[in-house]
C-alpha cells in the first residue's frame, strides 16, 4: 500500500503563523529510533552469554552451534533488500512496528526451542525480521532531519547498537545467577526465561511508535511551523513535500548500474568486516598471538569495542560540523571517512610490528576508534544519495556490509586453522585501505540516479 495512505489516521499539518520556537518531535523521533536499535541488538545477541547452556540442554555440537549463529547473519544480509522495500511502500510508521512485533516473537521462540533445527528457524526469522531496522531509521531520518543534523543522528543510532550489545550481555548475565538488589534477593532464571523477557521491550516500543510516529513531519500534529521550516529548510512547507510522489515503484535498473551505489556497497562491505573481527576472533587473536589468557582476553577485547563506540558517536558529530564549517559533501563525508579509514590501516598495521602488549592494544583500540568515526559517514552518505528511496538503496547497503561480516569470520577461521595468527592484522590492513579506496573513487554529491543520467546524456 502506497506510503500516502498511512496518513489517513493523522491529524492534518496547521500551519501556525504566529512566530514561536520550533518544536521538538524531531528529537523524540530520533530517540524512539536509537531505542529501538538498543532494543533490537539486545534481543539479537541474547543468545551469546548463555551458549554453553543452550549447547548443552539442547545436545548440539559446537559446529552445529557455529551454524546457529551465522544462520542470523545471513538471513539479515539477503532481506536487506526486501525489508527496505517494504519501508519505502508501507512507510517506516507500520513497516518498523511489524518488524519489531516480529523480532519480539522470534525471541519469546527461542525460549521454547527444542533442538538444533528449531534454533536454526529462531535465527533465521531474526534476521529476516530485524533486516528492517536501518534501512527504515535511514528513511525517516532523510524525512525527519536536515542535511545538517543527518551525521549525528546516524552516529547515534549506529552507538546504540553497541551500548545495547552490552547492555543485553550485563542483564542476561546477571539473570542467569541471579542478584541482590536493596536486601531482595532475585533468584537466577533459566535461559529459556531470559528470552521471554527480552521478547517484551520489543512489543512495548512497537505499540507507542505506531500511536505516536507519522512517517511525514507534516502529518505529525507535534510539529509546528518552525519545526517542520528548520527540518526541510525551505518556506514553502507542506506545499514542497506535497509534490514527492510516496510509494513510487523503485528503479532497481538505475541503482544497479550506479558507480556510486558500488562504492557505497563496497565501503560498507569492507567496513563491517574489518568490525566483525574484533567481535567474533579477536579474543582467539590475543590468546593465541599475544600469549593473553581466555580471562584476560575477554577484558583485552572489550578496549577495540569501546573505542568504536565513542568513535562512532564523535564521527557523526565530526561529519556535521565538517559539513556546517565547508558547506561540502566531499569534505564532511569523502574526506572525513578517507581520513578515518587511513587511519585505522595505519595503526593496525603499526600495532602488527609491535611487541608490547599495552602499546599494541592502544594502537588496535586507535584503529578501531577511527573506524568508527567513519561508520557515520556511510550511513550519511547513503541518506544523501537515496534521493526518494533511501530504505531500498540503504538496504542494499547494509546487505553488502552483512556479506561482508559474513565471510570474515571464514577466511580468519581458516587461517586459524592452519596456525596462522600474527598475520591477521596484515589482512585487516587490507580491508581497512579497500574501503578508503571504495571512498576515493565514490562521489558525495548528487544521487545515485545521477551516475545513470550523466553515463546516459554521455
Amino acid at each position: 500500500m502506497p506510503e500516502s495512505e498511512n496518513h489517513a489516521d493523522a491529524e492534518p499539518f496547521k500551519v501556525n503563523t504566529t512566530e514561536r520556537p520550533p518544536s521538538h518531535a524531531r528529537y523524540l523521533v530520533l530517540t524512539l529510533l536509537c531505542l529501538i536499535a538498543a532494543i533490537a541488538y539486545i534481543s539479537r545477541n541474547a543468545i551469546s552469554v548463555p551458549a554453553k547452556l543452550i549447547q548443552e540442554e539442547l545436545g548440539i555440537s559446537l559446529t552445529q552451534m557455529g551454524w546457529v549463529m551465522s544462520a542470523f547473519f545471513w538471513s539479515y544480509a539477503l532481506s536487506q533488500i526486501p525489508s527496505g522495500w517494504v519501508g519505502h511502500i508501507w512507510g517506516t510508521r507500520r513497516a518498523l512496528t511489524l518488524f519489531a512485533i516480529l523480532w519480539s516473537i522470534a525471541t519469546a521462540f527461542t525460549g521454547v526451542v527444542i533442538g538444533f533445527w528449531t534454533l536454526v528457524v529462531a535465527r533465521l526469522l531474526f534476521g529476516i525480521s530485524q533486516a528492517g531496522i536501518f534501512p527504515c531509521s535511514a528513511n525517516s531520518i532523510s524525512k525527519w532531519l536536515p542535511e545538517s543534523r543527518r551525521g549525528i543522528a546516524s552516529g547515534l543510532l549506529g552507538s546504540f547498537m553497541s551500548i545495547g550489545s552490552a547492555i543485553g550481555s550485563f542483564i542476561i548475565g546477571v539473570l542467569l545467577v541471579g542478584f541482590d538488589c536493596f536486601g531482595i534477593t532475585v533468584p537466577a532464571v533459566s535461559w529459556r526465561m531470559c528470552m521471554f523477557i527480552f521478547a517484551v521491550p520489543g512489543i512495548l516500543w512497537a505499540l507507542w511508535f505506531y500511536y505516536w510516529f507519522r512517517d511525514r513531519p507534516a502529518d505529525h500534529s507535534g510539529v509546528n511551523a518552525a519545526e517542520l521550516a528548520l527540518i526541510t529548510q525551505t518556506q514553502q512547507l507542506e506545499q514542497d513535500d506535497s509534490k514527492i510522489e510516496k510509494g513510487e515503484p523503485t528503479p532497481w535498473g538505475q541503482i544497479l548500474t550506479s558507480f556510486s551505489m558500488w562504492m557505497i556497497c563496497g565501503q560498507q562491505f569492507f567496513r563491517a568486516a574489518g568490525y566483525i573481527f574484533y567481535v567474533t576472533w579477536f579474543p582467539v587473536y590475543l590468546q593465541q598471538a599475544r600469549g593473553i589468557t581466555m580471562a584476560s582476553s575477554g577484558i583485552w577485547a572489550s578496549l577495540p569495542l569501546m573505542s568504536y563506540v565513542v568513535g562512532n558517536a564523535l564521527g557523526g558529530a565530526t561529519v556535521d560540523w565538517v559539513l556546517q564549517r565547508t558547506q561540502s559533501r566531499r569534505w564532511s563525508r569523502q574526506g572525513v571517512a578517507i581520513f578515518a579509514m587511513l587511519g585505522s590501516a595505519g595503526c593496525t598495521l603499526y600495532a602488527y610490528f609491535v611487541k608490547d602488549m599495552k602499546l599494541a592494544m592502544t594502537l588496535i583500540s586507535m584503529g578501531t576508534f577511527f573506524a568508527g568515526l567513519s561508520g557515520s559517514c556511510g550511513y550519511t552518505v547513503t541518506i544523501d544519495k537515496g534521493g526518494q528511496h533511501v530504505a531500498p538503496i540503504f538496504g542494499m547497503m547494509n546487505m553488502a556490509g552483512n556479506l561482508g561480516a559474513a565471510l570474515l569470520p571464514v577466511i580468519v577461521g581458516a587461517l586459524f586453522d592452519a596456525k596462522i595468527y600474527d598475520p591477521v592484522l596484515i589482512l585487516i590492513t587490507g580491508i581497512y585501505l579497500s574501503a578508503a579506496l571504495c571512498w576515493a573513487f565514490l562521489n558525495p554529491n548528487g544521487t545515485v540516479f545521477d551516475d545513470v543520467k550523466s553515463s546516459e546524456a554521455v
